[in-house]
């Protein structure tokens, strides 16, 4: 896509933490060519990137298989993300959020990693953060509220945990890690929803998104996330925000529901299955990839794109706030 006059681009990447060699624990060939298929998608969102000249990069979660980092030293950060995302453009603050597979590790490490700035790129300041950026001279801003929707739902967290070691995809002894962490994390997610809604509630960005790993709506491998359909559906209708951007099913799909636009872009290095769930997936498809957004003062343009830099869909918003 051309760059867009006027507009705020930014890119968006979920589900890519497979680097040189770390997901080549299963013997399909899916796992040994993920750190190949990491390598394209990263090659094509550079260009797109540098064509559209993106301000940042919005990191989805599960940014390091399978078992996250277990450090802020942790080699992984160099050979999953900075040896691989070292193109020019990608030289951007990245804003983070956390996946299943980053709480199968160290997750704290993340934050941790941001606070000594040990890349300056790596933003990601607590397990949910928010931060705003104006829209060039329109006098326009958008507002972006990240949240950790692992720590919202920590059953279907530690559910797909066993099943991960099952597959030989993690250690067992990441459950007694988890488990013993659950009780911490089960107490900041009620403080999480509390924050979220004082949050959206006092918000007045012209564009509000909401960013986190667990899709709300999909009709990927995972499935919708019933707990955020309950908890966290309701207060993106009552709020008016614009998008939820997700992860977690390896699928690119787009759709739409109460006025939100929700979009899964989950497919940075692995591949996932999916069927359009009826009435509200406008588009849906499994080919690796990522996002491109582009918003100015009345419109946000979300592209959705493949390895090979091809735009697979394409759907504009239009301001709904402060109208």
């Amino acid at each position: 896509p051309a760059k867009k006059a006027g507009a705020l681009a930014f890119v968006s990447i979920g589900d890519w933490g497979c680097g040189e060699g770390n997901c080549n624990v299963k013997p399909d060939e899916m796992h040994h060519q993920a750190g190949v298929t990491q390598e394209k998608v990263a090659a094509a969102m550079a260009n797109v990137a540098s064509d559209a000249e993106s301000r940042f990069v919005l990191a989805l979660g599960d940014n390091f298989y399978f078992r996250g980092v277990q450090s802020p030293q942790d080699p992984l950060w160099k050979s999953v993300w900075q040896d691989r995302f070292n193109h020019p453009s990608l030289q951007t603050p990245w804003f983070a959020c956390l996946g299943n597979h980053d709480h199968y590790g160290n997750a704290q490490a993340q934050i941790d990693f941001s606070h000594l700035a040990l890349d300056r790129r790596w933003i990601l300041p607590n397990f949910y953060w928010t931060t705003s950026r104006d829209i060039g001279t329109t006098g326009r801003n958008i507002q972006f509220v990240f949240i950790d929707t692992v720590i919202l739902d920590t059953t279907i967290t530690q559910e797909i945990l066993l099943e991960k070691i099952k597959e030989g995809l993690v250690p067992p002894a990441a459950i007694e890690q988890f488990a013993s962490r659950r009780p911490t994390w089960d107490a900041l997610g009620v403080e999480q929803m509390t924050w979220l809604e004082e949050t959206l509630a006092a918000s007045t960005a012209d564009w509000l998104v909401v960013v986190g790993h667990y899709p709300v709506l999909s009709g990927g491998e995972h499935g919708s996330t019933q707990s955020l359909i309950t908890g966290l559906k309701p207060l993106l209708e009552k709020y008016h925000v614009d998008a939820y951007i997700g992860g977690h099913d390896h699928t690119l799909q787009h759709l739409e529901d109460g006025g939100v636009s929700y979009y899964v872009n989950g497919n940075g290095c692995l591949r996932g299955v999916v069927k359009p769930l009826p009435d509200v997936t406008r588009f849906a498809a499994v080919d690796p990839g990522f996002m491109l957004h582009q918003v100015d003062a009345d419109t946000m343009v979300n592209s959705m794109i493949d390895d090979t830099g091809t735009v697979v869909h394409q759907h504009t918003l239009h301001r709904k706030r402060n109208l």
